[in-house]
């Protein structure tokens, strides 16, 4: 057995002596590699240096709990090809059970602890750890896309495993499979080395890099792309920001390789991915679109559903980055009026074209009302609920569902971009009066409901009650579909549904006990369903609008009395009022 302390530092040494190699590397091959290759690739070092470092960081403080929970035989997993079995893992094929020493029960997904054959009992083979990692990720984040129905989610990585697959890609899944089993609430012990498989990830995705061919490679994009699914399943163990690094690594890629490379089938379906998740980011972080809206619509999805779903999202990411850049100017000027009344005017529009989008869906795509439930009362803890009172809705495909709530999500936030701006245009007095408040309080009001109405179909309530609660879709791995009564939600569903659950919940309309319960529901998704990234939306600022409009205020009053005070004092450090008076509001913020 080698010692855990031995194991990390190789693979620190390993990490870092290829990061110090990547510039000279780079400039050696600078005769023949185009520029522009040159420049993704030095992006993506730039990104992989970033990531490497924390990850790093993690693997150190996780080294103290692996040495507590033993060592294991790293030349058993050296080359990510198999896991080493743990003296305090019971692996089970069938249910994907994980039981440890410290846990008083285990979680069960599928049989029971004994399975009958033939009519005879039969206890239980142990399954190799990453066997079971393997077919636990497939069967709940591999979504194949079956005819005349949902297209697929990260299928087009099982053609790229086949035969000898890129190393790269071959960690890299090695990685993420292990970490999305550690997860589960009694995994937790294949953690550790989930993280270092991680870490000889990037370190092959750093050499596979430096050559100009293999970067460019379907299976290179995948790699990267695996990695930022391992960033949302352990997003706060180590660092939340690898996976805006991760993405925006996968842009890199698709920038470099342009989209006239991505007009066959797979490459069409990884470029949608990348479009989807770039989305996202962007929206979330309120960052501009890069390079631009029209850019990312060269590869067309064929449903035009979907191709104008995919221009609306992109158009909020636009206008929330705008948003941030021009309602924090202080200086009410005739300039800076103009910017934020054409902001508001350009929201308005897309907000009218969303309107439209809903109201062209065919029937497959309008959610059925299934029952609706009565209030449970004063004292009842919404936090841990399976349901909310109200309307309870089931869609005919999770693909239908998941892209009506982004587009409501999306709703949210322009009505929140509308009355930043309302806000702003109207100095100090009260917008909440304003008819474009209650207008948002109406719209945004009925667009909450409809995502709390969703919750419980993403996780499967009353399904063996009610056939049309039943999750349909068809998996790589296990059963297809899930109509076992006692089989929890695919992990898949709680990515597609969190981003949706954080815009509802922290919204200035969302009503207390709905707040609550969507909280609830991200706080399973980050404990039950081992998709770390929800809890660091539980983390999130709430209450949006108003709490950036009262920062923004803040800041203008800070501005105007210090704007008066440097009229008796000319000189206040050679600093303008505005710089003074967004120094001091950031620092009592």
């Amino acid at each position: 057995m080698v010692n855990t302390v031995k194991d990390v530092i190789c693979v620190e040494l390993d990490a870092s002596s290829a990061m110090k190699e990547n510039r000279a590397v780079c400039d050696a091959r600078s005769t023949n590699v185009p520029i522009v290759k040159r420049a993704f690739v030095a992006h993506l070092f730039e990104n992989i240096q970033v990531i490497a470092a924390d990850v790093i960081l993690g693997v150190r403080k996780l080294n103290n709990r692996m040495i507590n929970s033993r060592t294991f035989d790293s030349r058993e997993i050296g080359d990510g090809s198999r896991l080493a079995g743990r003296a305090d893992i019971v692996a089970h094929s069938p249910s994907f059970d994980i039981i440890s020493p410290t846990s008083d029960t285990s979680w069960t997904s599928h049989d029971s602890t004994e399975h009958r054959h033939g009519g005879v009992i039969c206890t239980q083979i142990s399954t190799p750890i990453d066997q079971q990692a393997t077919c636990f990720f497939l069967a709940n984040f591999v979504l194949l896309p079956a005819q005349h129905t949902m297209r697929g989610y990260f299928d087009f990585i099982l053609p790229l495993l086949k035969g000898k697959p890129d190393p790269s890609l071959s960690m890299a899944f090695t990685a993420v499979a292990t970490a999305s089993l550690g997860t589960r609430p009694n995994s937790k012990a294949l953690l550790p080395q989930a993280d270092l498989f991680y870490v000889k990830a990037l370190t092959k995705i750093t050499a596979t890099l430096r050559d100009a061919r293999t970067a460019s490679s379907d299976s290179t994009l995948a790699a990267v792309l695996l990695l930022s699914f391992f960033e949302q399943v352990t997003a706060t163990r180590v660092s939340h920001q690898a996976w805006n690094s991760h993405v925006d690594g996968a842009v890199a890629l698709l920038k470099a390789r342009g989209p006239e490379n991505f007009q066959t089938r797979r490459r069409r379906d990884i470029w949608h991915v990348v479009r989807a998740l770039a989305t996202i980011q962007y929206i979330a972080n309120a960052k501009a679109v890069v390079p631009s809206v029209d850019w990312w619509l060269t590869v067309s999805a064929s449903d035009k559903i979907i191709a104008k779903f995919a221009r609306l999202n992109l158009l909020v990411a636009d206008l929330r980055a705008e948003n941030t850049a021009v309602t924090s100017q202080i200086a009410r000027t005739a300039a800076n009026y103009e910017n934020v009344l054409k902001l508001q005017r350009k929201a308005e529009v897309v907000e009218k074209e969303y309107v439209q989008w809903f109201k062209s869906l065919p029937p497959s795509w309008r959610p059925k009302f299934e029952t609706w439930l009565g209030d449970r009362g004063i004292g009842y803890n919404y936090a841990t609920s399976e349901t909310h009172p109200g309307r309870i809705d089931s869609y005919s495909e999770m693909w239908i569902a998941y892209h009506q709530n982004i587009a409501r999500s999306s709703r949210i936030l322009l009505h929140v971009t509308i009355l930043r701006c309302v806000a702003w245009l109207g100095d100090m007095n009260d917008y909440t009066l304003t008819p474009e408040y209650a207008k948002a309080q109406q719209v945004c009001g009925a667009l909450i409901e409809d995502i709390v109405a969703s919750c419980p179909y993403f996780f499967g309530w009353s399904k063996d009650r009610n056939e049309a609660m039943v999750d349909q879709s068809f998996f790589a791995c296990g059963e297809s579909g899930n109509t076992d009564a006692r089989a929890g939600p695919k992990a898949l569903w709680g990515i597609f549904i969190m981003w949706p659950i954080y815009v509802a919940a922290s919204a200035d309309f969302v009503l207390p006990s709905q707040r609550l319960y969507l909280r609830g529901r991200l706080q399973y998704i980050s404990e039950s369903m081992g998709i770390h990234q929800a809890s660091v939306l539980l983390k999130a600022p709430l209450d949006q609008p108003s709490i950036y409009i009262y920062g923004q205020r803040q800041r203008a009053q800070a501005f105007a009395a210090l704007s008066k005070a440097t009229q008796l004092q000319p000189v206040v450090q050679n600093k303008s009022p505005e710089i003074i008076a967004r120094s001091a509001c950031t620092s009592q913020l």
